[in-house]
């Protein structure tokens, strides 16, 4: 595949734009190890990472750029207190201290993804990093509000697609390419938005706004051998290769006191599936989303915001070729705000949210039933402010129905071919959630944050119905109807220093779970000789369980900043995270990341920047029973750019290094029968630029 071949057009379409400026929005820089970045996920307000009871991260800008993968996970894998599911290059989540799926809530600008990511490792995110603007990640509970499926955190991926501002030119946007040498591939496309009929000096009028991308990559290369058992594995992850497309267009109004859009959008993935060398995942997602925000006052109230999102999602499991067991996903998520102003001191917002979805698999890995799920919750945030303390608070009332086909007898057993029949089933749960914390300004620099946070998860679908073979995890997955609620209660204490020499911050975090719900072997075996699915094996049968279990660990992200002057900066990152996760009094949960940590230095002069990295693992010895080994691991990269400023627009030319020792690591927070086939992958140069106008 030639750089050329792709990148050719691109430069031809960017020497055709006419003068334009760089707008202020892409000039930003965001980092996400100083305190100082706003925060939009956490609050019903804007708030600095320093004014949020939580642990937050935010990543934008030349950093978002740098550790842009294919992935969601893989894109904040490397961050503090995060790792990922790590499903080959085609399907990641991120793991937020231990936890996953069912208790990280992924947000597509304040709404759920609305695809099926969350049921198995091997379902990929709807979102497409190569078109992101910004990252907002919150760790820990967030129940306030966001729900119980938020009880590990949340990321929100912000793109900008429904803008809330007039562009200061008519037309302005970014095309960007890039090219890496490990898969031989390639990723292109941009954004453009356009002002129409604008209004200047009232600051109002509409923005036309269109994104597109494509990406296409061979199978991953990694050092020595992807499974010691095959040799066929030799320097190579067979079963890899992805293609990708996508863009979405929208319509906004902006003006001063009121800004609405509409935005529709699709993308669509083909990739394969590497514990399984003949399945591949042909993944389609078609969107629309609305929003519109009130910035003037009105009665009691300051403003007042509604966004809704509207998907239809399927994927087909293509194996060889032919089309296999189908996952459908139709569904809504909405969200109304109404912030007030101060009423006894304090500030706040209170809202609902309402959603539906109904999902469906069909096909002989269908181990999930199809099923309708319901939503509906109401929200309230309150901030006060007292000297040098800040106060925060939340509640959340959820209210979830579950009506399902659930499965009676199984498919395939003992290698004959069974009817299905189902038994009409129903859930109802009423949940209640509730976050208190407080910020205490030690000094001008230095601040104490401690959160407390009690929740309440109901079981869902899956963990309630599931009863089938299971290709992602190789194991007969069984649910239990009988499953009671799940209760939390986390706590959060950190310290952080947002100016000075060194910034950054110091965190602490526990989690003690009351009926925790996960999947376990249950040591028993299911027959599925001379089968269409496995013709070889039995699968080890896999229950979801409930135990009382407690999570708990450290987080360090800082900066020195080495040398800081106009123009010219040289800073030392340090970041290090530990969980640990098991049962209370009980054995260690299975796919906890180790002790991990990166130390970087990145330096900047005019238009020049370099950076260098050391990404570090340790063995994780804390292992559940039965699972196996995972060594520790070094990983060096290094980066370098320059910007070019000329008049038709600004250019930034990056290459970036990654695993240059060609190290073999990998993932402990993968399931086994990825891990042992799949190690991250091998050296690789990522060529890429970007020009903004």
């Amino acid at each position: 595949m030639s750089f050329s071949r792709f990148h050719a057009p691109l430069l031809a379409a960017l020497s055709s734009l006419p003068p334009l400026a760089l707008s202020a929005a892409e000039s930003v820089n965001d980092s996400p190890y100083l305190l100082d970045s706003l925060v939009v996920t956490a609050s019903p307000f804007a708030r600095s990472q320093a004014e949020l009871a939580s642990a937050t991260t935010v990543l934008g800008g030349e950093a978002l750029a740098l550790r842009q993968q294919a992935t969601l996970g893989e894109t904040l894998a490397a961050l503090p207190g995060i790792s990922s599911s790590y499903f080959g290059p085609g399907a990641s989540r991120p793991v937020i201290r231990g936890l996953d799926s069912n208790r990280v809530r992924i947000l597509q600008n304040g709404l759920d993804t609305l695809d099926a990511s969350a049921t198995s490792p091997d379902h990929a995110v709807s979102v497409e990093p190569f078109l992101v603007k910004r990252i907002e990640v919150v760790r820990g509970p967030a129940s306030l509000l966001y729900g119980s499926a938020a009880v590990g955190g949340v990321v929100n991926v912000i793109d900008h697609r429904i803008e809330s501002e007039l562009p200061a030119r008519t037309v302005s946007g970014a095309l960007e390419s890039r090219y890496d040498t490990n898969t031989e591939g390639y990723v292109t496309g941009g954004t453009v938005d356009i002002a129409l009929a604008p209004d200047r000096e009232k600051n109002s009028g509409f923005v036309l706004h269109l994104d597109g991308f494509r990406r296409e990559a061979n199978d991953t290369r990694v050092p020595g051998r992807a499974d010691p058992t095959d040799p066929t594995t030799d320097g190579v992850i067979p079963n890899t290769a992805l293609d990708g497309s996508g863009g979405s267009i929208g319509l906004s109004y902006v003006s001063t006191g009121l800004n609405a859009g509409v935005n529709y959008n699709g993308f669509d993935t083909t990739y394969g599936v590497p514990n399984e060398r003949t399945v591949a995942i042909d993944l389609r997602q078609r969107r629309w989303d609305f929003a519109a925000d009130v910035t003037r006052d009105f009665g009691i109230f300051t403003g007042a915001r509604a966004k809704f999102g509207l998907a239809d999602y399927e994927h087909i499991e293509l194996e060889g070729g032919a089309p296999g067991t189908t996952f459908t996903n139709k569904g809504y998520n909405g969200r109304v705000e109404l912030l007030h102003r101060p009423i006894a001191g304090f500030t706040g917002a209170f809202g609902t949210e309402f959603g539906h979805s109904d999902f469906s698999a069909l096909g002989a890995e269908a181990y999930l039933p199809a099923s309708a799920t319901d939503s509906y919750a109401l929200f309230l945030f309150e901030e006060a402010k007292t000297g040098d303390f800040t106060w925060q608070a939340g509640a959340r009332y959820e209210a979830r129905e579950i009506q399902a086909d659930a499965f009676d007898t199984i498919l395939f057993l003992n290698g004959v071919d069974l009817t299905r029949s189902y038994a009409p089933r129903s859930d109802s749960r009423d949940t209640l959630s509730l976050s208190g914390g407080v910020i205490y300004s030690l000094t001008p620099a230095y601040a104490l944050a401690f959160n407390l946070t009690h929740t309440t998860r109901a079981p869902n679908a899956q963990e309630l119905y599931a009863d089938g073979p299971h290709l992602a995890t190789d194991a007969y997955e069984l649910g239990d109807a009988a499953l009671a609620d799940e209760h939390s209660l986390g706590a959060e204490l950190s310290l952080r220093k947002s100016n000075g020499f060194v910034t950054g911050a110091l965190t602490a975090f526990a989690n003690q779970f009351d009926g925790y719900i996960y999947l376990q072997d249950s040591g028993a075996s299911v027959d599925f000789e001379n089968t269409p699915l496995d013709p070889t094996d039995d699968l080890p049968e896999y229950r979801f369980i409930q135990r009382d279990a407690l999570f708990y660990g450290l987080e360090l992200e800082t900066v020195f900043h080495l040398h800081a002057e106009r123009g010219h900066t040289l800073d030392l990152r340090v970041n290090a995270d530990y969980t640990r996760a098991q049962e209370t009094d009980g054995p260690d949960l299975p796919r906890i990341a180790p002790v991990k940590g990166l130390l970087g230095l990145d330096w900047a002069h005019g238009p020049w920047r370099a950076g260098s990295d050391l990404q570090l693992a340790a063995a994780q010895g804390n292992r559940a029973p039965g699972e196996t080994p995972t060594d520790g691991y070094v990983l060096l990269g290094v980066s370098l750019g320059y910007r070019w400023e000329t008049k038709p627009a600004v250019y930034d030319f990056f290459l970036r290094g990654s695993n240059l020792t060609d190290a073999e690591a990998r993932n402990a927070s993968s399931f086994a029968n990825i891990k042992d086939i799949a190690p991250l992958p091998g050296r690789a140069l990522t060529f890429g630029v970007r020009a903004t106008f």
